[in-house]
Formats: structure tokens, sequence, C-alpha cells
């Protein structure tokens, strides 16, 4: 075939991503079948879907050459036929062989487009499958009296082609043979020809055992006929009524389209640039709004040109306003076009619990709600690793063995929740569980163990908690493949805040642990709140701000060198924004202006010069040559054509903590 009507790279991408959805559509699957081990009943429904994905990936590897694929799917592909055919029992063996010849496959799927190496052990774990299968295989044949010779997948294939051609065709054509006789006897006594019952029933059986060529999407729909024509009913169903028309059926099918990510950011920074537009364009109507009401300043002249100039300013100050409302509308249609259901993520998480759990001898069950909850997709690809560290940790650290469950009165059985919603401009993930909280003291003890605190060190319940997300930190006594190198909430803590996220815990001893994780919807267009610092306007992301106001210099305290104030009771570290940039610049004597903002229950204010309002701002990344600059996150271009960095509140408030200030200034009565 000709490189013109075979684009293997495109056939190989549509391949990916088939076969991504049906190895995890397999996944849930065997998670649904384990629940029927105890019971030794199985669902037809579940083997058969199992069947039908193993069938499907198995033909595509076929298609393109993936033998190594196509080999283990099929020899799956045999296990589950003995469970549909009800040959072999459900087992916990059983399962268990499925689910490791699932990862093989998955990692042997990776292996043939490209993404990773051969995996080992295969030909061991196909040596292991044909010796669990041949048990089940050779009683079903003594069992019905067919005991012969066994074939691979390829002679099968043939064997069962051959079979059909000769038997179906023979008879087919034998009967198209009497059907002509007949006819050319009827032609010529005058009765018109007929079929007869059993040549109808004949015609049914070789229309269902030869399926007809499904058209591509493009192609016209035939002519409709006079008499409606009978749909075929899959699995034999009942008839419900007349069939709908090819076309009716064609409107209600809901059609959808891959469209590269790179696509959709190009489109997307287009979008952000014509935001930029439209700011700037508003900009200039209120500009020439206020020179025709300031009259006096200029005099006759002003009053002269007033008829010309007020009709124009007027028109592009609507032109302005329908701009805006467009290119709010072309936004969010961007940023739908973009969103895609958090269950994504979600799906892959009951089988990552399923195994960690089995690994440390628990009972765990896992509870998912919110998964059609819609986030941006390059924030989806993201979330996906520091939940996993999250879950891994619940189960390994939150969850108690089922004995010690029932000692303390609780279910044998431990539940972690999974739950996902909006919440504003935000999307909200909760991890939670019904274990046993984190030991503040073990937490306490271990990190002085490692020299992380001192001993007459006063730290509040919420400081000790945090010391969990200190790289290497670990309350694991062994190291195992679960836990105990320290490597987990530190990452989970490091990529959230990479996302511009914020990261909370909230844990009762004896009751549980809820972590909390706030997201933005998307990392591209973001509200902000524009303040001026030393001649220099500045971008804070309006999530991240909780209140701005005047404070007078009589309410500033100074303790060991560090500005705080006391709001509502809790002490308020300062950041003097020109300060931190060393940007120059003279102290108000009389008065400050401060911005506080918050994450993670913390509270820093950030001292500033003015407040200039809140504006919709197009995050553009720091150039590589530029570098990362400390409390900087990116830069935005304003409706004047100027450039405002954006700060990092993250790092602010890191650094206001960190420093030492807030426990001093509480050690000292402040």
């Amino acid at each position: 075939m000709s490189d013109e009507l075979f684009n293997r790279e495109e056939f190989i991408s549509y391949f990916r991503d088939e076969a991504e959805e049906l190895l995890q559509q397999i996944d849930a699957d065997l998670l649904r079948l384990e629940e029927f081990v105890s019971s030794g009943e199985t669902d037809p429904e579940i083997v058969n879907s199992l069947f039908r994905a193993l069938h499907t990936v198995k033909g595509s590897a076929g298609m393109l050459g993936f033998t190594d694929v196509q080999n283990l799917a099929h020899k799956l592909e045999n296990l589950c036929d003995l469970l549909r055919k009800e040959r072999m029992p459900l087992s916990e063996s059983a399962v268990d062989i499925l689910f490791t010849g699932r990862d093989l496959l998955t990692a042997l799927v990776e292996a043939a487009i490209g993404t990773h190496e051969a995996p080992g052990g295969v030909d061991e774990y196909i040596r292991k499958l044909d010796q669990f299968t041949s048990i089940y295989e050779e009683t079903s044949h003594v069992i019905e009296g067919r005991m012969g010779e066994q074939h691979s997948f390829e002679e099968a294939a043939a064997a069962e082609e051959e079979q059909v051609s000769t038997a179906d065709v023979a008879a087919f054509e034998a009967e198209v043979a009497r059907l002509l006789a007949e006819a050319e006897t009827r032609r010529g006594s005058g009765v018109a020809p007929s079929t007869p019952a059993p040549v109808a029933a004949f015609e049914g059986e070789v229309a269902s055992a030869m399926p007809l060529p499904v058209p591509a999407p493009s192609a016209p729909a035939p002519s409709a006929s006079p008499v409606a024509a009978e749909a075929p009913r899959p699995n034999g169903g009942e008839k419900n009524g007349p069939a709908k028309t090819g076309g009716e059926k064609r409107s209600s099918i809901h059609q959808t389209i891959r469209v590269d990510i790179e696509r959709l950011d190009a489109l997307l920074n287009l979008v952000g640039e014509l935001v930029i537009n439209r700011t700037r364009i508003s900009d200039i109507a209120n500009t020439l709004e206020r020179l025709m009401s300031n009259k006096g300043a200029n005099g006759g002249a002003a009053m002269a040109n007033a008829g010309v100039i007020a009709p124009l300013a007027k028109d592009l100050a609507d032109s302005a306003a329908l701009l805006a409302r467009t290119t709010n509308e072309i936004q969010e249609s961007i940023m739908k076009v973009r969103m895609v259901p958090i269950g994504q993520v979600f799906d892959r998480f009951p089988r990552l619990v399923r195994d960690v759990a089995k690994a440390r001898g628990k009972e765990v069950q896992l509870v998912i709600s919110g998964a059609e909850t819609d986030l941006d997709k390059t924030i989806v690809d993201e979330v996906g690793e520091p939940l996993m560290h999250l879950l891994r940790n619940n189960v390994d650290h939150g969850i108690e063995a089922p004995d010690e469950r029932e000692k303390l009165g609780k279910p044998r059985i431990g539940t972690i929740s999974l739950n996902a919603y909006h919440e504003g401009n935000q999307i909200i993930i909760e991890v939670s569980d019904d274990g046993g909280g984190i030991n503040l003291e073990k937490v306490r003890a271990r990190a002085l163990k490692q020299g992380l605190i001192a001993a007459d060190d006063r730290l509040t319940d919420r400081e000790i908690v945090e010391l969990i997300f200190t790289p290497g930190f670990s309350t694991a006594e062994v190291v195992s493949d679960v836990s105990g190198r320290g490597v987990g909430m530190d990452v989970v803590k490091r990529n959230i805040t990479r996302l511009k996220g914020v990261f909370d815990v909230d844990t009762v001893p004896g009751q549980g642990t809820r972590f909390t994780i706030k997201l933005p919807l998307t990392l591209a267009i973001i509200q902000a709140l524009l303040v001026r610092v030393a001649d220099e306007l500045y971008a804070i992301p309006l999530d991240s701000v909780i209140e701005s106001q005047r404070v007078e210099m009589t309410d500033v305290r100074t303790v060991h060198g560090n500005e705080v104030i006391t709001l509502r009771g809790q002490v308020v570290p300062l950041v003097r924004i020109a300060e931190f940039f060393q940007l120059g610049g003279e102290r108000d004597p009389e008065k400050v202006m401060i911005v506080i903002v918050g994450l993670q229950g913390r509270q820093v204010g950030l001292v500033v010069d003015s407040f200039e309002g809140e504006q919709e701002i197009v995050i553009k990344p720091l150039s590589d040559v530029v570098g990362r600059i400390p409390g900087i996150s990116g830069a935005t271009i304003l409706g004047n054509g100027s450039i405002s960095l954006i700060i990092d509140v993250h790092s602010l408030v890191s650094e206001a903590y960190s420093s030492g200030k807030v426990a001093r200034a509480e050690f000292s009565g402040v």
C-alpha cells in the first residue's frame, strides 16, 4: 500500500489513543469482575466487554504489524473466552493473571509505539498463561469429546475462515442454483416468483453470518426506500417498533474529533493577543472620553473640535464594547474546547489503590465522585502524579490494618474518598480517608531525629503537619516498594505549587485526614489586581488576594527587625515589594497600602504604593534568557502596550514564614 493511502505515523497515533482508552476500560472491567470472585458467579456483560476490548487491541495491533501486542492480546482473549463460555470458574488466580497480563500488554503497546523499551518477562508470563488456560481447555475438550491438536491463533483463524468458506459458501451456491431454477420454471408458467419461508430464514442466517461493510463517515447516505426497512438489532434484541431512517440515525450520533493539543495552544495564544488588543482599544476609548469631558483645560479649541471628535469617540467606545463581548465569547469557547473531565485521571486510581492495599495487607475501597468535573487539559495531565502520591500515602499511612480497625470499632474495609468540584474559577480536589489521622508526636519526633527542627522549637500543629512535605522526610520504619524513602509528599507540594495551586491538610487523630487541592481552571488567562510600586505596575493573581486596605503606620509593629501587623487577632508579616525587588523609593511615614494574600492558611501583607484596579491578563512565561526570578511567576502585556510582571505569591509567603518573622512575632506576644 502506498504512503499516500497509508500514513503509518498517523495510524500509530490513532492506535496509541485507542489502545490507551481500551486498556483503561480493561482495568475498570477487571476491578468490577474481581468483586464477583467471592460469590463464584460471573457477570457475562463484564466478561464480554473484556473480550471485545482485547479483540480490538489485537486487531489494531495486527494491522500495524505489532506482533508481540497481537500475540499477548490473543492469549488473554483466550482466557476471557473460557470465562465467557463458562468453561473456567472465576477465581482470584484468574483475575490476578489478567491484571498482570494487562500491565504487560500496556508495556508492549508503549514499546511498539516507541515511547518505552520492551518489557522483560513476557515469554515467561505467556508460558505460565498457556499452562493455566490449557488445563481448562483440555478439560472442556474431553467433556465435549473433541480432543485434538492445538493451533496458534493464526492457524486457528485460517482454519475457521476455511471452514466458513467451505460450508456456508457451498450451501449458498446450492441454494442460489435452486432459486434460479425455480424462478425460470415460474417465469415459464406465468406465476410471480416468491421466496419460501426456509429460503428467507437462510438468507437471514447468511446476512447475520456475513456482516455488511461499514461505509466511511463521509459517504453519502443511500436514498430512502418507499418501504421502511427494519434496522438490524445487536444481540438479537426484540423488535421495538420501526427503525429510524439513515438520516435520523446519523443526526442522533454524538460526533467527536481528536485535535492535537498544540493546535489548541496556538489558538489560545491568538485569543490571548486578542484580549490584549481588546484592552488596548478600551483604554483608547476611555482616554478620548476623559479628554472630551475636560473642556475647561483646552478652552475654545476643545469646544470647536467637540462636534467632530465626540461622535468618533462614541463610535470607538461602542466598537470596543462589541469587541469585548465577542472576545469573551471566543475565549469561553476555546477554554471549553480545552476542558476535559478530570475522570480521565481518576479512572487510573482504583487499580492503584487495589494493588497498594494488597501489597500492604489492607482492605480499602475507593469512592470517586465529581469525575465529570471539567478542567484544562494541561492541568489534567499534570495533576495525576501528585494525586497518585496522595492516594498511596492514604493507603500506606492513613488506613489501619483490618484487625486494628476492628479493635477500634471501625469497619474492616477502610474508605478513601476522591472528590472534585468547581468553586468559582477554581477546581477543588479532596482526598480523604477514615484512617488514624496524622500522628503529630511521631512526626515531630522523626523531624527532631532527622535534624529538621530543634528540641526547643515551638511549632503549631499546622507547622508540624507541614514537615511531612520536607524532601526526604518519612515516618515509615521500613523502606518498601510503597513508601519509606520520603519522595512522595514533597513531590505533591512541588507539583501543586508549579500549577499555581494551593494545598492544605486537615487531620483529626483517630478519625482520618483530608488533603485539599485548589487549582485554577486554566493557566493561560486570569483575573489580577494591578498595583503600583515605585512607578512600576505589578499584577497579583486575584485568586490569592484576600483583601486590600490602608493601614496607619502606628498599627505596624517591628519585631526583631521585621514588620508585622495584627489583623483580627492573627499576626500577619509584611513584605515591602519595593525592598524585595530592590526598586528603591521612600517609605510613606503616615500610611501603608497593603494587599493581604493567603496561601495554605497563611497570610502575608504585600506593601504597595497604590491600587490600580482589576484586569483580565494573559500570562506570558519568562524567556529562558531571563531565567527564573525569585518572586516573579511570569509577565503580561497591558492595554497600553507596557509589560507588567506577575508576582509569585507562593514564593513571597514562603519567604515570610521561612525567615521566622511570624514565629518570632508570636513569641514576643505581638
